[in-house]
């Protein structure tokens, strides 16, 4: 246990007493201290950073949890401030709000988390950062002025007409995980809030034109080429595969990969897919912003969603949430769509070691048991005896060998646990009784639409198909019908029976063998709306990223990583299956947790984030923009 009580931190957060004030003109951009707005013709954009009184100075502070110190409200605890533009004419603000530690500190920075959220006109506040340690970001933003070697902790976009005031909440604490290892106190972390902000116009100046002044007209093309301003498509591919395949053991970013694009062989050839802390794979689609995963093997581009701002972090970077599946208790539910080829199974079940329930809560317990026909549910018959496992095991196993672990005598249950003998306090030897999977091959069978599905299919209709843009075009016929894998494909079990437990294969090439791949290798996972690539079962071409693609991306099995571009402080789902497991008699898939980690233990009746995935045309044009933060690409129809 860590000795919380001897740990003596002064955190203190030092006041940036300066007005920034930037005028536009065509390429002109300036920072400077003063009172007066300067008017220039074509417009007038001014900025401002106003702080509160109330900066943070805690003594004594004690390594805290996320939940806590995202609610901290004592004076001294928090720093207000604001940001107040005045915009006149047609331009706008590139703003950004970064800190930079001041010298002298005694404790690292990595101990230190900082939190961001808006305060809103009601007095409520809406998280746009979500908890991360300091790291300083080697390169500086010259859309927004900031220098290097600061951490950002918000970028965004001004373009409302006339003065808009934004006030903003900070909070900063020691990590739960900082360890003292006996240093016995007294440390002193100081820091520095800082603004800054340019305007669009010289943006627009800034802006990488690599690709307009070079005919590479194509989002497809422009990812490739703009990435080492190649002079030609076929030499990016080149330069880009030259790279190798990068070590799937370790997160990226890390020291000996460069953050950027990587190949790889995908169902339709070479893919070039994002790795690391990618900074230029932003676009602007159909009113919302997306990040590029990967150009597909036939040119396409899949983009995720992130929102509708490239400053969006947590739940604004989904559509929502959702279960997986409403039900988990068979192996069929790890499906994208599912088929109940079930019938009842009294014997086929092998005895497993069962953990799902808790060992000093009185469940009842009976003779015998009954299945319902038309509920397709379970409950116990005969003698009942109401007890707990801890105390009462003995008499369970000769005498009450039947339950369905319910704490009402008329409880029913979709599996009947039939008590064989004593693992330990926490575990009992059963063998299921169910009305499940009759094989394998019945499981991938598409007939049935999971939750998850039924969502963003939803979600599909509403924003992209019934939507136009500017010319009247459904955001829909922008989009390519490619493969989404829901890998069903088994390493070891059956795949159907309750027990023993049932891997998918995602659980030796991710975890087991470090070696993701982008190929789909059973067609009846291969989830597309035309039956020419894939199994034709999709209404629509959308669905969510793999944990392959995660792999891919920079994530790792259970290892925080906050630095690639996935990471956005939600769990989300993924659509790739884990295992039936079955001391849990249960369906569990993989997803993105918060800490940005690959995770394997995502029941699927959970609710998590929902990031849809689409894939753009491979003809789609550019319009503007580079792919960063402030100036994604915007894209369009091909004239």
């Amino acid at each position: 246990m860590r000795r919380k009580q001897i740990i003596a931190i002064m955190i203190f957060l030092l006041i940036l007493g300066v007005t920034i004030i930037g005028i536009s003109y065509a390429a002109f951009s300036y920072a400077r201290t003063g009172e007066r707005l300067n008017e220039i013709s074509s417009g007038v954009i001014s900025m401002e950073y106003i702080e509160s009184d109330n900066i943070i100075s805690m003594e004594g502070a004690l390594p805290t949890t996320d939940t806590t110190g995202k609610v901290q409200l004592k004076q001294g605890e928090y720093f207000d401030f604001s940001i107040k533009s005045n915009i006149r004419g047609d331009t706008n603000i590139n703003f950004e709000i970064a800190v930079k530690e001041e010298n002298g500190n005694t404790i690292d920075g990595s101990n230190i988390k900082y939190y961001l959220t808006r305060i809103r006109s009601d007095g409520t506040e809406e998280e746009v950062m979500s908890p991360k340690t300091y790291f300083e970001d080697s390169t500086a933003n010259n859309y927004t002025g900031r220098p290097a070697n600061m951490m950002s902790l918000l970028t965004g976009n001004i373009n409302t007409q006339g003065e808009v005031v934004t006030n903003y909440r900070l909070r900063i604490y020691v990590d739960e995980n900082y360890n003292p290892q006996g240093d016995g106190g007294g440390l002193t972390y100081k820091t520095r809030v800082n603004v800054y902000g340019r305007s669009n116009d010289y943006v627009a100046e800034a802006e990488n034109r690599y690709c307009y002044e070079n005919g590479f007209n194509t989002l497809s093309d422009c990812m490739l080429v703009i990435e080492n301003e190649s002079s030609s498509v076929e030499e990016a591919k080149q330069t880009i595969a030259s790279k190798g395949t990068p070590d799937f053991s370790r997160t990226a970013p890390n020291d000996s990969e460069e953050d950027g694009l990587y190949a790889a062989e995908d169902d339709y050839g070479t893919s070039y897919y994002y790795r690391g802390a990618v900074k230029n794979n932003y676009v602007s689609f159909a009113g919302y912003i997306w990040r590029i995963i990967r150009q597909n093997g036939d040119g396409s581009v899949r983009l995720i969603y992130s929102g509708t701002s490239t400053s969006d972090t947590g739940s604004n970077t989904s559509i929502g949430n959702s279960s997986f599946n409403e039900k988990d208790w068979d192996p069929t539910y790890a499906g994208y769509m599912y088929h109940e080829d079930f019938s009842l199974h009294e014997t086929e079940n092998e005895i497993t070691n069962y953990s799902q329930f808790t060992p000093n809560l009185n469940y009842y317990f009976g003779t015998g048991y009954t299945f319902d026909e038309e509920s397709k549910t379970f409950s116990i018959t005969g003698s009942t005896l109401q007890g707990n496992w801890v105390e009462d095991h003995e008499e369970i196993i000769n005498s009450y060998s039947y339950t369905c672990l319910k704490t009402s005598a008329i409880g029913t249950c979709n599996v009947m646990l039939q008590i064989e003998g004593y693992v330990d306090d926490e575990r009992m030897r059963v063998k299921p009784i169910s009305y499940s999977s009759n094989s394998y091959e019945g499981t991938l069978q598409n007939t049935t639409d999971s939750t998850i599905k039924t969502k963003i299919d939803a979600w599909y209709e509403e924003n992209l198909l019934n939507r136009v843009d500017s010319e009247g075009r459904s955001y829909a016929s922008y989009l390519s019908d490619e493969i989404f894998c829901n890998d069903r494909s088994i390493s070891s079990g059956s795949g159907y029976l309750l027990s023993p437990t049932s891997y998918f294969e995602t659980r030796n090439r991710i975890y087991t063998n470090k070696n993701p791949s982008l190929s789909c290798s059973q067609l009846s996972d291969r989830f597309t709306v035309d039956s020419m690539n894939g199994n034709g079962e999709l209404d629509y071409p959308i669905g969510l990223i793999t944990a392959d693609e995660v792999a891919m991306a920079g994530g790792k099995a259970n290892t925080a990583n906050t630095m690639y571009y996935l990471y956005t402080g939600i769990s989300y789902w993924l659509a790739s299956p884990y295992m039936f497991s079955s001391p849990d008699l249960l369906t569990f898939m993989n997803f993105c947790n918060r800490s940005g980690s690959l995770s394997t233990g995502g029941k699927v009746s959970y609710n998590f984030g929902i990031r849809p995935v689409i894939n753009l045309s491979s003809n789609i044009q550019i319009t503007s923009g580079d792919g960063t933060a402030v100036n994604p690409y915007v894209v369009n129809l091909p004239e």
